[in-house]
């Protein structure tokens, strides 16, 4: 380095990065790369602002699976408005549900992009068959109307493009069997294993035992995917999979959907907003699965932790079936098996705590033999034991990781007699 490319203070940076917007003064000659610079350097402070919120969906753009629309070898889903941030902090805004043909029946165009970099993703719609597939949203545009050209010669009018329409774009990706071969898809746990494979090793206790010397977190199968076939211009909505032509088993949006946030080193990680946000997801992801499962007596019937699921969120919470007696045997089925102290109640107060607190906590692995707790709201069971003629709220159950801390101590001035839990017989 020598003496003349060290900066002084106060002297202005200039350099590949820096925005370079046109000066316009009367006189000036324009041409049409003129005004695209203008617009390149539109666009290029405004994704300055979108790589600082992070990348992610800043809101909307659920997923759903639209069986009317759909035919037999035309699957069709629905998405919802939103909005979302790309890895280069481009916003991709969609302003009404739309729904979504998952296989393609029209030959994709290219457009010249304002981005000298940029290129419309190829390739990846849905192919019939088995398989996991990934929906992105990404940018796009399109070309609209026809303006005249004022030309030299006035007895030839011609015409060009009158709008470029930034839009966006969905593309559905299949994801190959190798990246989870070693999982079984005909098992009643895979859509759970794979959603962890996507939050990634980072979120297990074995991330620490080479603290000083790890890589970053991430989220493993989507940065494979990065490396491959997907874009860092598109956003993860949902994983979908098939068994058959379009036999949908299931789509799990929360496995690699993520609120916006930024991929932090490995130490600065500890601190940084990104794991809570896994853990968001995490228990979202769960919650959700939970939703789609059948519940026809009010519970899960025979479905167990041990047997769909082979991790749980540090946190969670299940509709459990209303108990004849006082064995705790029907709230307690899911967790055969496990290793758990039996419900105990809590106020409602401390419930919404527990939650955000156990979001950086790592998740419960089901074959460890690990302590869970295991705890009833007070006041869920009380709106259920005095409902007085009223329609009766459903019955649910939380569980915690035994790494958190205990909440349920009675506490005077606060706790029910009834509801509470002490260190003497009752």
């Amino acid at each position: 380095m020598n003496s003349n490319s060290i900066l002084q203070l106060l002297e202005p940076v200039t350099d590949e990065s820096s925005i370079r917007a046109v000066n316009f003064f009367n006189g000036r000659l324009l041409t049409s790369k003129d005004f695209t610079r203008e617009q390149d350097a539109r666009h290029e402070a405004d994704a300055r602002l979108g790589l600082a919120l992070g990348e992610g969906v800043a809101f909307g753009l659920q997923i759903e699976h639209d069986k009317q629309a759909s035919q037999t070898d035309k699957p069709v889903v629905k998405v919802k408005a939103g909005l979302a941030f790309n890895g280069k902090g481009q916003a991709l805004r969609l302003n009404e549900e739309v729904q979504v043909a998952l296989a393609r029946s029209f030959e994709a165009t290219s457009v010249d992009c304002l981005f000298g970099n940029c290129k419309d993703p190829i390739g990846g719609t849905y192919v019939a068959g088995a398989g996991v597939y990934l929906l992105t949203i990404a940018p796009a545009e399109k070309s609209e109307g026809k303006a005249a050209n004022n030309g030299l010669d006035p007895s030839q009018i011609r015409c060009n493009t009158d709008t470029t329409v930034e839009t966006v774009q969905f593309r559905l990706i299949r994801i190959n069997r190798s990246l989870y071969a070693d999982l079984n898809v005909a098992a009643s746990s895979f859509r759970n294993e794979l959603a962890y494979r996507c939050f990634g090793a980072g979120i297990q206790p074995a991330w620490f035992e080479n603290l000083l010397e790890t890589t970053p977190r991430q989220d493993d199968l989507l940065e494979t995917l990065r490396k491959t076939v997907l874009s860092n211009r598109e956003v993860p909505l949902g994983l979908m999979f098939f068994t058959g032509v379009a036999d949908l088993q299931f789509i799990d949006a929360w496995a690699v959907r993520r609120p916006l946030s930024r991929i932090a080193d490995a130490l600065p990680s500890l601190v940084d907003g990104r794991r809570l946000v896994v853990g968001q997801a995490m228990f979202q992801q769960f919650q959700a699965q939970i939703a789609g499962l059948p519940q026809l007596n009010g519970d899960l019937g025979s479905v167990t932790a041990q047997s769909h699921f082979r991790y749980c969120p540090p946190v969670g919470i299940i509709p459990v079936a209303e108990e004849t007696d006082t064995t705790d045997a029907q709230a307690t089925k899911f967790f055969t098996g496990l290793t758990y102290r039996s419900p105990v109640f809590i106020n409602a107060a401390r419930l919404e705590a527990l939650i955000r607190d156990s979001l950086c906590y790592p998740p419960i692995d089901t074959q460890s033999g690990e302590m869970l707790w295991l705890y009833r709201v007070r006041e869920n069971r009380m709106a259920i034991d005095f409902a007085s003629g009223k329609q009766k709220p459903r019955s649910y159950l939380v569980f915690a990781s035994g790494h958190l801390p205990y909440i349920a101590d009675a506490q005077f001035d606060l706790a029910r007699w009834n509801y509470s839990n002490y260190a003497l017989a009752r």
